[in-house]
């Protein structure tokens, strides 16, 4: 007699005396077979997991070194064929393993899902690659669309943690792509943009559109730093510290609805940038390096106890 056996010959007990219903008894038992399945079964997963890991590594990192080792005496066809090749492996087998994930239950289910996204992650990098290769204009905007396109499908299909990277990367490639066609390679226009498309995944992850949604708030909010710091690290905009403090001081804000230590992290970071970047500009690069070190600790300091203060106000209302 097995495990299970002898859960279910208890649970039948319980019933005759009255201390469980009969409708429990099929719920009760699938619980704790699950929890009672096979020594040894996890450590297979495992392992059948990082061997799909290393599976997918080797096939993208031997036709990395395929094409790397021929790619100039390779035909434009020849490299289309190649790359085009390598996504379709890639995403056939994410495809297989997805409709496995959905059909599998616990553990197994997991560790698959993880690991179609992974593939589906890598195919849509292969995918950009191809697109960029076969037009000779604009490579970077087409490339970003088509990972993005693959990208987005695949997190839509099976929204995971890598899959959602995977779509802001692209979506980050895809903005600069466009704004390398529309406004050339200056202008006040990149920092916009940037910040521009950081607000959409903030709100999208605050919406619940993106899951793990610290992650989508944490990829939002870089993006959009990064934005603000443009006009700062390329064209000397005294206007780059502002908006990166404005935006430092919406995460902040926003915490007091959306609890998660993401919004905290980006908001003591973008004032740790701004502040200092405004006291340099204000007096002419007049302060040295050390001043700006301790002042940039200083409001690292500041900055971290208002987090501190927020999370305990927000955590007793």
């Amino acid at each position: 007699m097995n495990d299970v056996d002898a859960v279910r010959r208890a649970l039948a007990g319980l019933v005759e005396s009255g201390e469980l219903r009969p409708e429990q008894v099929e719920p009760v038992a699938r619980a704790v077979g699950e929890a009672l399945r096979e020594p040894g079964a996890d450590d297979r997963v495992r392992w059948s997991e990082i061997l799909a890991y290393v599976g997918g590594a080797l096939v993208l990192a031997g036709a990395a070194a395929f094409v790397g080792l021929g790619w100039d005496r390779m035909t434009q066809p020849a490299r289309i064929a190649v790359l085009a090749v390598v996504t379709v492996l890639l995403l056939a087998v994410a495809v297989g393993l997805g409709a496995a994930a959905r059909s599998a239950t616990g553990r197994t289910a997991a560790v698959q899902g993880r690991v179609a996204a992974t593939l589906a992650a890598l195919g849509s990098a292969t995918a950009a690659l191809c697109a960029g290769v076969v037009v000779d204009r604009h490579e970077g905007l087409v490339a970003g669309v088509a990972g993005l396109v693959v990208a987005a499908t695949a997190y839509a299909l099976l929204p995971t943690a890598i899959g959602l990277l995977a779509c802001g990367g692209f979506a980050l490639v895809t903005v600069t792509g466009l704004l390398d066609v529309l406004a050339g390679r200056e202008g006040a226009g990149w920092g916009l943009a940037y910040v521009a498309l950081g607000l959409l995944i903030l709100t999208a992850a605050l919406a619940g559109v993106l899951v793990p949604r610290d992650l989508g708030l944490g990829m939002g909010a870089a993006i959009a730093l990064f934005g603000g710091q443009w006009p700062v690290l390329w064209d000397g905009g005294a206007w780059g510290y502002w908006l990166t403090a404005a935006i430092a001081l919406a995460c902040l804000a926003l915490y007091r609805r959306w609890r998660t230590w993401v919004l905290i992290v980006s908001g003591v970071a973008g004032l740790t940038l701004a502040v200092p970047e405004a006291v340099w500009d204000w007096t002419d690069g007049a302060v040295g390096g050390a001043v700006i070190l301790v002042l940039a600790g200083v409001v690292l300091l500041a900055a971290s106890g208002l987090g501190v203060v927020l999370h305990r106000r927000v955590a007793r209302s």
